[in-house]
């Protein structure tokens, strides 16, 4: 009577919503889904979950006692203490949004945290407290946040304001979950004190064992549509009716139930300790799964459902795992005798025959399973091909040969009954009831009446012994195609034509060709789609996901869509999409791959084997893994837009805010990285992206399957990083998302700084230009003085030189004439005339010397160098009666041109001692002081000789320039000291009184520099 009235109720209680598109069709087996894991090898902080959430941007959040995830189809992101700052711990375990957007997220022991514009903070009351463990939040419809604590009863959030739901019971009570029905009531389950009905901030009810629950400590809640309230505990499953009578659910008695979920159906689904349930309301029934394909569903803490229709799981042992409802139907072992199925032969008596590699038929006759046994040894090659005939036998393709099943006699035609090869790989019954048998080897062989009509290879009319497959046109025209043959025509006329995809075929296989009218074709290929005009073969560029493709067979389903099996799924192609390839709308046929995440128990159709449409439009296709079933009239895809976001965008390995409107980048940046996202999860792995940058690019990017592309050293400028995306339906996003920034110059690269360089270039060329003639003016002036001292020059020269040269001449006309006593006399006066003319003769190489040759610098020993002029003057006449002193103060290594140096020195001191008039004064002295100063040396000749007067002294440097007429110099002495300091770096000063005495001062630079350098070099 009980389960009557339970099921009675759920009829009232739980009749289906009105459902659009939906997934979990309750009417199939629960077991007709695909799984998909992700563990801590993809990425997950840990195995052990506590709840998973999925936002109204699409990401997908995951909680766990080690950190919590987010995933956005592309990347898994963790975020613990290690990265998170302000976390106590790293546990979460439930996770919310409100309606602004917000993510509110339970702790472990940090309280609750809130997700606003890429960053994480805690939740702080401006009024009142909250506790620190959060197992359970509810956002109401109101938008007030529900908070259930461990250990501290109920709290709720509003207006920034924490209070507390204060009711003895619940006070101290761990809060296990919170849920609000349809007249805003909240329901609170604890661990130990039962449930709670709160209204107004008042407890309303509290429902504990006495008043029929299983057990006080609940573990979840979930509310239908029409106020019914399920209990999940370790000891069951329950509901509270509108009645407020507590009832329980039998199926699930003793089952420890760990969270609830109502589907678009109505259908509960429970996750359990041990597998996942779903109770289908209205009937009663209960379905379970414990796993498939290798993972298990064991501990599962939280379900949900995503906006794309599929189901997520979080477990307690197993990590994340996706629930999709499986588009395809499997055949599989061992309902069949083996899952590496090569053929599906629809027969004229409804049933379908298989071939595997096994050594038999496997039967298929509505749900039912048998098989045929063949007697025949096929040496465990199976069977490649059926034809099941009209009279009841079966013609099989095996690699012994041809088999001919009658009943339990079986006849083979091989090499020893005359075939050309025993690898035979298809049967075709032609139109006139001829048998076509293709082989490996062999050739096509026309076979009638048990005979062998004629073998047709190589040398007859094809171009390859290898036959992959044999087609008949509505015309009676045979198709054939070959390895490394071509496509051969054998028409009914009998004669033929080859065509060829390349000028050399040489590894091209064409698996299979399907007819679509008497003169066109699909020609499968290991090289792609081909289409065949009537003329010729023409390759199809299909939609490229740089992933390598073998196309096997194509079937036409006679509706809206060609299904084309390949090594990595089926691909379904629209037939309006073909349309407008060939109308030159497109230049690739897009399509949709079907595969694991669709339902095919293995991807991997059987190469180089046909597929079938069923006389009732389903498409069958041999699989490494079963039959796979694809029945296109119940085919439905999730039909809306992915939503696309950006999710990260780094500068240099700093990540930068993503609310700002326009970031500022500082100038420098090297490195500009974007991620980002398509929250499609059915295939994320086929998920699509274009991009753009704006500022940079003007076109779009050609379709991507990364999620993340990088930039490097990017102009100032502004720029806006676009970016579009496409699930793996191929539905376009073409909002999609965008981040603009600035990336500031440096003052180098700025308006101002080009002006200001426009306006130096123009100064400097001005500057260059009045320095040019201000040079050529000073060239012009050293140019007007050159002259004037070479024309001074040659004429002091010439008098210089001819002066002593007529003196010489007089003396030798006096010598001839004259006294000859007085010849010694004469001979003096000659003598002295020589000297003076090698003296003037000195003075001009010395003066040639300094202005053709470069500076030769070493270390100067001035002792030396002082006493060698010293020496060269000590025979003089006046040396005798000077008093000579040289002091020493100097103590640096001193480097300069040490030859020059000896000229400038020579001159001065020769002429300190040549005009001294020692007879004339008491005393007479020459000193010679040598001292060091910072940047080199002072050399200080001084005498107290009859001195020179002032008006002499600035022209005392002038080439010939004699301060006296009595002076017997040439008066180029000092004017080479002066051009030779100049070129030392060097100065010399004068001072001079008449009869009191001179002082040349002269300060040298040290060249040691100088010397280093060369040196080193």
């Amino acid at each position: 009577m009980r389960s009557y009235f339970v099921l009675l109720f759920l009829g009232l209680c739980f009749a289906y919503p009105g459902i659009g598109q939906s997934s979990f069709d309750p009417q199939l087996p629960i077991d007709h889904i695909s799984l998909s894991q992700w563990t801590a090898e993809d990425g997950l902080s840990s195995n052990n979950l506590t709840s998973v959430f999925q936002d109204s941007r699409g990401l997908l959040w995951v909680t766990s006692f080690n950190g919590v995830m987010i995933y956005d189809g592309e990347r898994i992101e963790v975020y613990d203490i290690n990265n998170l700052s302000l976390l106590e711990t790293d546990g979460f375990y439930t996770v919310v949004e409100g309606a602004d957007g917000i993510i509110y997220l339970g702790s472990q022991g940090s309280g609750v945290l809130k997700y606003t514009g890429g960053q994480f903070s805690k939740l702080k009351p401006t009024q009142g407290v909250l506790p620190k463990s959060i197992p359970s939040l509810l956002m109401s419809t109101s938008g007030v946040l529900y908070i259930g604590s461990n250990n501290n009863g109920l709290y709720k959030f509003e207006n920034g304001e924490a209070t507390r739901i204060d009711f003895s019971m619940l006070n101290n009570s761990t809060i296990s979950d919170i849920e609000e029905d349809e007249k805003g009531r909240i329901w609170v389950s604890t661990e130990g004190q039962g449930i709670f009905c709160i209204n107004n901030a008042q407890v309303e009810k509290h429902y504990l064992s006495r008043d029929g629950l299983l057990d006080d400590y609940i573990e979840d809640l979930a509310i239908t549509s029409v106020g019914v309230v399920l209990i999940a505990s370790s000891q069951g499953l329950q509901l509270i009716d509108s009645k407020e009578e507590i009832h329980a659910v039998e199926a699930f008695s003793g089952v420890y139930v760990n969270h609830l979920m109502i589907d678009d159906w109505g259908a509960v689904w429970a996750g359990t300790e041990d597998g996942l349930a779903r109770w289908v309301q209205g009937s009663g029934r209960v379905d379970w799964i414990y796993g498939k394909g290798g993972i298990d569903l064991v501990r599962i803490s939280a379900i949900i459902k995503d906006e794309e229709n599929s189901l997520w799981l979080t477990s307690s042992r197993t990590g994340l795992i996706r629930v999709k409802e499986s588009k395809l139907t499997n055949y599989t072992y061992p309902s069949l005798s083996s899952n590496r199925v090569n053929i599906i032969h629809e027969s004229w008596d409804g049933r379908f025959y298989i071939g595997t590699d096994q050594n038999q038929i496997d039967i298929y006759d509505e749900g039912k399973y048998a098989r045929l046994k063949i007697n025949t040894d096929l040496n465990g090659n199976g069977i490649r091909d059926i034809y099941h005939d009209r009279d009841g036998s079966f013609w099989l393709a095996t690699y012994i040969g041809i088999v001919h099943k009658e009943g339990e006699k079986e006849t083979v035609y091989s090499t020893y009954s005359g075939m050309p090869a025993n690898n035979f790989r298809t049967v075709l019954k032609d139109s006139r009831g001829d048998f076509w048998f293709g082989s490996r080897s062999g050739g096509l062989v026309q076979f009638r009446n048990d005979e062998i009509v004629e073998i047709y290879n190589h040398e007859n009319k094809l171009e390859s012994n290898f036959v992959l497959s044999v087609t008949e046109s509505e015309n009676g025209d045979l198709l054939i195609g070959t390895h490394s043959g071509g496509m051969t025509i054998i028409r009914s006329s009998g004669s033929s034509t080859t065509l060829h995809l390349k000028p050399d075929d040489s590894g091209v296989l064409l698996f299979n060709i399907d007819m679509i009218s008497d003169t066109t074709a699909w020609v499968t290929a290991n090289i792609g789609l081909v289409y065949y005009n009537g003329d010729s073969l023409m390759p199809v560029d299909l939609m490229s996901d740089k992933r390598s493709k073998t196309y096997f067979d194509l079937v036409d389903d006679g509706k809206d869509d060609l299904w084309l099996t390949t090594n990595l799924g089926i691909i379904q192609i629209a037939k309006k999409n073909w349309q407008k390839y060939q109308n030159g709308e497109v230049t690739e046929l897009s399509y949709q791959l079907l595969d694991e995440n669709n339902g095919m128990n293995n991807k991997e159709c059987t190469g180089a084997t046909r597929s079938l449409l069923t006389k009732d439009g389903k498409v069958m296709v041999p699989t490494l893994g079963g039959v796979c079933e694809v029945n296109p009239s119940k085919l439905q895809y999730y039909g809306g837009q992915p939503k696309v976001t950006i999710r990260n965008v780094e500068v240099d390995n700093e990540r930068l805010s993503l609310q700002e409107e326009v970031a500022i980048i500082e100038p420098g940046a090297l490195r500009y990285v974007f991620e980002f996202a398509v929250h499609s999860y059915t295939a994320s792995d086929r998920n699509q992206y274009k991009y753009l940058l704006e500022g940079l690019e003007n076109e779009w990017s050609a379709p991507s399957y990364n999620g993340r592309v990088e930039y490097t050293s990017l102009p100032p400028g502004k720029y806006t990083f676009r970016v579009i995306g496409a699930n793996e339906n191929n539905i376009w996003n073409n909002i999609g998302a965008e981040f603009s920034f600035r990336v500031k110059p440096y003052f180098y690269q700025t308006a101002w700084f080009y002006l200001l360089i426009f306006l130096l270039v123009m100064g400097t060329f001005i500057l260059i230009y009045q320095w040019r003639m201000a040079f050529i003016n000073r060239q012009n002036v050293e140019l007007k003085k050159v002259n004037a001292e070479l024309d001074r020059f040659v004429y002091s020269a010439s008098h210089e030189i001819r002066s002593p040269l007529s003196s010489i001449l007089g003396l030798i006309n006096l010598a001839r004439m004259g006294d000859p006593h007085k010849r010694l006399e004469y001979f003096d006066h000659i003598e002295k005339s020589v000297n003076r003319l090698d003296d003037f003769i000195h003075d001009i190489v010395d003066y040639s010397r300094n202005a053709r040759l470069g500076i030769e610098v070493s270390l100067v020993d001035f002792n030396e160098i002082i006493s060698d002029i010293i020496a060269d003057i000590s025979h003089t006449a006046n040396f005798e009666k000077i008093r000579y002193e040289m002091l020493l103060n100097h103590k640096e290594d001193f480097y300069t041109d040490v030859r020059r140096l000896k000229v400038v020195l020579s001159n001065v001191i020769i002429n300190a001692f040549k005009h001294h008039q020692p007879d004339r004064i008491s005393a007479p002295f020459v000193l010679i002081e040598i001292a060091d100063t910072k940047k080199g040396v002072k050399i200080t000749v001084s005498d107290n000789g009859p001195g020179i007067e002032k008006k002499h002294h600035s022209k005392m440097f002038n080439m010939f320039y004699r301060a006296t007429t009595s002076s017997e110099g040439s008066g180029l002495g000092l004017y080479i000291v002066s051009e030779i300091l100049e070129k030392l770096q060097g100065e010399i000063e004068v001072t001079s009184e008449q009869g009191v005495g001179t002082t040349f001062d002269i300060t040298l630079r040290n060249m040691e520099a100088l010397f280093q350098d060369k040196h080193m070099a």
